[in-house]
């Protein structure tokens, strides 16, 4: 469609009317670095420099939605916990904060515009934003409570936790959860919206009982805290959440992002059109797959989801570091091919269907 722009292509999906492609997009993080000739320690230091890694990302590309989400350690580091920054590696924390779970009692909840890296992630979407908003719509991450709460007190000693002391993990999730409300009510005050990431509430780590009992019930206060305020949430999970699908879905959550080894088909009938789904295409394609395998990803997802709207193709979680310009381009230049190719048949079955 001629002169439509990534927002256009956003909006009509999410309204589960079709146009003439699907919206695509991919979770950068910080390989977005590579299009600004910076290395990946400065654009997590410097806002100016994030903002024109990403922004050298979107002109190389032009994705429908072009996604912030450099540091999964910023409201942590914010706590206290220091980090190390790798010249070419994304930060990483020296040691846990709460080796000693006494110590939860004198952490307080930090304050985004002033605590450590907040105020420098919040720079940044307004920096990307006036750049793009007019042309693209933006998605932002931010640590859920389950990740913050692994980063505060180390994967293993909380999964024990869960066992042996299920009291300290409730209280550990309500604080982590105040935290996710302070970065969340920022974001909403800069006219954006919250978008959690939980990577270790996939089901590679913990069991669908830890998800019920130790992690929905705290996603549910978030997306009816952030309703309170005319916002909505949107989640991301990283690996397998086959087995706690409807227990995502029950949390009413406004939007969910799959990653590759979860089932686009299950997602779709737990969702039964009550909310937009993207994601689903391997990440290892961006990096090492061929040409073939990565056409072949797009197609299923595409024949899967796009039938009904509401979907966004988009890689499943954050494309690696050792991406290739040539692969992360022909991702684009497939899904627009075939996208279109879809939608001539679509228009031909539905045409009330079609945003034109």
């Amino acid at each position: 469609m001629q002169n439509a722009t990534g927002k256009y292509y956003m909006i009509t999906a999410l309204k589960r009317k079709y146009s003439d492609r699907l919206p695509t997009t991919v979770l950068i993080g910080p390989y977005c670095s590579r299009f600004a000739g910076y290395s990946v320690r400065e654009i997590l230091t410097d806002a100016q420099k994030s903002a024109e890694a990403h922004l050298a990302f979107y002109d190389r590309f032009k994705p429908d939605s072009l996604i912030v989400y450099n540091d999964i350690y910023l409201e942590t580091e914010a706590m206290g916990c220091e980090l190390e920054f790798p010249e070419d590696q994304i930060s990483h924390p020296k040691k846990v904060l709460l080796e000693n779970k006494a110590h939860l009692a004198k952490l307080d909840v930090p304050n985004p515009k002033k605590d450590g890296r907040l105020p420098y992630f919040l720079e940044v979407c307004e920096r990307v934003s006036s750049q793009v908003r007019k042309e693209a719509t933006m998605g932002l991450g931010h640590s859920g409570p389950w990740n913050l709460a692994m980063h505060l007190r180390g994967a293993e000693s909380l999964l024990l936790d869960t066992i042996d002391d299920p009291e300290f993990v409730h209280e550990l999730m309500q604080f982590t959860t105040n935290v996710v409300q302070a970065v969340g009510d920022a974001l909403i005050e800069a006219r954006f919206q919250p978008s959690i990431g939980e990577a270790y509430a996939t089901c590679s780590l913990i069991s669908p009982q830890i998800y019920k009992d130790f992690i929905k019930p705290y996603h549910i206060q978030l997306c009816d805290y952030f309703k309170s305020k005319g916002a909505f949430m949107s989640l991301h999970i990283c690996g397998e959440t086959d087995p706690i699908m409807e227990d995502i879905i029950d949390t009413g959550i406004a939007f969910f992002s799959l990653d590759a080894p979860s089932s686009l088909k299950r997602l779709l009938e737990a969702v039964a059109g009550k909310i937009p789904v993207m994601g689903n295409v391997p990440t290892t394609l961006f990096s090492s797959g061929t040409y073939e395998e990565m056409e072949s990803a797009i197609r299923h997802c595409i024949d899967t989801a796009a039938e009904g709207s509401g979907y966004i193709l988009a890689s499943g979680c954050e494309i690696p570091l050792d991406s290739t310009e040539d692969r992360v381009a022909h991702f684009f230049e497939y899904s627009h091919q075939y996208g279109r190719e879809f939608m001539i048949k679509m228009r031909e079955q539905n045409p009330e269907r079609f945003q034109d």
